[in-house]
Parts: structure tokens; C-alpha cells; sequence
């Protein structure tokens, strides 16, 4: 996931877990199932080989064999071997065939296609980085989450603008194929523009940080609308039908005055830096309360990954699909001091994961993060 995620995830990264699962557990006097998370290994450097020193990792994609980091600035998909020596590169910046401008996010889907979102157009590469085509062309306004389905279809959060009889700007979750055919939509907000002042809040949560979503190879959506208190995860098959839901009773956990100062400061200067005070002032009020899910992703099996957002470590619950059976507990043993974030990348093509660690003068380093599951799962 996702530069997009990154401005997601570091607002509100301070994690843990505590709910009916664990009530549960206590209850029958078994313990928690539980993964061990292990830093195994760092990529990159802040100064020195070009090749390790990342202007802004934006999106990272670990499989067994590469790991994939695409480097804004460079416009370039870095590539690295698990022992994180640097294997080559492709992309780079122009306006050719192949070349991106200013690229955001990137998705490997199940058949081998590499999906490279650039800000007028979705790429499509090989695993070998040769340029295939555009799965879609737009401008400006490119979409702001991905996530792959089966291996020739794919769900992104795009919008519009509609003007007539009166403005407003329709987001919506949608489901494509490589040849850029809507296939199915699955959620839809509309906002009226322009945005009143004491509005500020509502739209930013609703324009750029509105929900977390995975989807799994048989084309279900698996979507948390953000900024309410509740752990719901709401599950749509194909044909945008809901057919699940997981909730867990997750008490409320109120964010310290600190928290939400180092938030807004965040997100207002994410703003700024995109522009976007050239045409609106935003004025930004965080959410009291941390959110009870901070991240989602479809992981190793074909499992959902969820992160916590109430406690003081990374803490992932990982349930089966589509049933929603609770799996296992996952929690990282690192504490992150004020200012420095974490950014989380879990893909379902290596039973390991990835995390871009980002300290307080913005120097990134991609962290490796080793899984051990039960013995019995080998």
C-alpha cells in the first residue's frame, strides 16, 4: 500500500489490540494464537549509493524472489533480492512509454502484471519491467487506493466532478479490468462543492482519508469506513452485495493532546505541500479518538491483515476469507518515538511483509519483516 497510506497509517500508528477476542480467549482458558514478527534485515541508506538512498519510497511490494520499492521523486520502481542487494530498476521520468511523471502507488497482481499509478495514467508492466500499456488513462485526479483482485482485475478509490444541476464531487470504490471497463461499483460518497469552511474536516476525512479496503481473488470487497469508534469490516462479494461483516467490541481510546497536535500539523502541512492551499485554506481537526483499525491488506493464504489503532505497538488481527474467522494475533515489539512512522506493506505474494521506516528529518529505510507461523503450517 501506499504513499497515500503512509499519510494514513503515521497519523495514527501508536497501535495495539484489546476486544471480545482476547475476552474470548480468557474465557476458555486458551491462549492467543500468535504469528512472531522479526526485523530481519534493513534496505537503504541516507546518504551514498544512489541505488539505496530513497527520495520517497511511496509504495513497496514483497515478494519471495524481489522486493519492489517505487521512488516518487525518480519516477523508478527499485528492485532488491531478500538479501537486499539492488537487482536493477525500470520506469524513470519522461512522458515515453514506460516513463511516469510523478507516480504514487503500485499493485502486483496474481497473474504477474505490475500496475504503476502515475498522475494521468495506470501502467501496466511485467514483472521484468517492460511496459505493457495503460489499464486506465485519466487527468489529474488519479485514484488514491488500490488493491488487486484476480489476475486481471483490480479495485481502486476514484472520483468525479459533476457540475450540472449543481456541483459536487462523486467519490466511489469500483472494480476494473485491465482494459479499463468499470466493472462493478461497490461504495459511493457525494459531496456538494464548494466545501463550506466549518465543513473543512468532514471533507478532507471524506475527499482523502475515507476508508481502508482489500479485496481477495474471487473479487470481494473487504471495506472499514474510518473515523468512527467501531471495528466493523464490511465484506461485498462481486456483485457489490454486502454478505459479512466483522465487528469486534473495541473500547474507545481517547488520543493525547500531543497526538492529535503532531496529526494536524501532519496533515495540514500533506496539504500544503500538495498545492492545495493555492486554491482553499484547509483547516484540519484530527479525531479525538484513535481509530480501531489503522490499516488493512490481504496477506499470505489469502488472509486478512488488520492493524490496530489503539495501543503502543504495531498489532495485527488476521482473519481467514471469506468466512472472517478469527486466525492469530501478530504484534511488532517496537515502540516508535514522537515524530518518526512506520508504514505498512503486506501483500499475499510472500508470507513475509514490508515496512518503510520514516525518522524525523524524513530519511526512509524499508525494514524487512520475517512471519513465523505455527509449526504444523510449515
Amino acid at each position: 500500500m501506499r504513499a497515500f497510506l503512509l499519510i494514513l497509517s503515521a497519523t495514527s500508528l501508536l497501535l495495539g489490540a484489546c476486544g471480545t477476542v482476547e475476552e474470548q480467549a480468557d474465557e476458555e482458558n486458551v491462549p492467543m494464537p500468535e504469528l512472531i514478527l522479526t526485523l530481519a534485515d534493513t534496505i537503504g541508506v541516507e546518504l551514498g549509493d544512489p541505488n539505496y538512498v530513497f527520495g520517497f519510497a511511496a509504495d513497496v511490494v514483497r515478494t519471495d524472489s524481489i522486493l519492489y520499492v517505487l521512488d516518487m521523486p525518480f519516477a523508478t520502481v527499485k528492485k532488491y533480492l531478500p538479501d537486499g542487494t539492488f537487482a536493477g530498476s525500470f520506469g524513470g521520468n519522461g512522458d515515453g512509454p514506460g516513463e511516469m511523471v510523478f507516480p504514487q502507488f503500485m499493485e502486483l497482481l496474481p497473474g504477474g502484471a505490475m500496475l504503476v499509478q502515475d498522475v494521468n495514467d495506470l501502467n501496466i508492466f511485467n514483472l521484468a519491467g517492460e511496459w505493457q500499456g495503460f489499464a486506465l488513462e485519466h487527468q489529474q485526479n488519479w485514484p488514491r487506493q488500490h488493491a488487486a483482485a484476480d489476475s486481471s482485475s483490480f479495485v481502486v478509490s476514484r472520483h468525479e466532478f459533476i457540475h450540472q444541476p449543481t456541483s459536487f464531487r462523486r467519490g466511489f470504490i469500483a472494480l476494473y479490468n485491465l482494459e479499463g471497463n468499470l466493472l462493478q461499483e461497490y461504495c459511493v460518497d457525494s459531496l456538494a462543492i464548494p466545501v463550506a469552511p466549518e465543513d473543512n474536516t468532514d471533507a478532507l476525512n471524506r475527499i482523502f482519508f475515507s476508508h481502508y479496503f482489500a479485496a481477495d481473488t474471487e473479487r470481494n470487497l473487504y471495506l472499514v469506513t474510518r473515523h468512527t469508534p467501531f471495528y466493523r469490516i464490511e465484506c461485498f462479494d462481486e456483485n457489490g452485495e454486502l454478505f459479512n461483516t466483522i465487528e469486534v467490541d473495541s473500547p474507545v481510546v481517547e488520543k493525547t493532546a500531543d497526538e492529535i497536535a503532531l496529526e494536524k500539523q501532519y496533515i495540514e502541512d500533506y496539504l500544503n505541500g500538495m498545492g492545495t492551499s493555492n486554491v482553499v485554506q484547509w483547516i484540519y481537526e484530527p479525531d479525538t479518538f484513535r481509530e480501531p483499525i489503522a490499516g488493512m491488506w490481504l496477506g499470505w493464504q489469502g488472509n486478512l491483515w488488520v492493524l490496530r489503532g489503539t495501543g503502543d505497538r504495531p498489532a495485527f488481527d488476521i482473519w481467514s476469507l471469506p468466512e472472517g474467522n478469527f486466525l492469530y494475533r501478530a504484534t511488532l515489539d517496537v515502540e516508535l518515538p514522537p515524530g518518526q512512522y512506520f508504514t505498512f506493506y503486506i501483500t499475499p505474494h510472500s508470507r513475509n511483509f514490508a515496512v518503510v521506516h520514516e525518522d524525523e528529518g524524513m530519511v526512509q529505510k524499508v525494514l524487512l519483516v520475517d512471519v513465523e507461523y505455527p509449526a504444523e503450517e510449515g
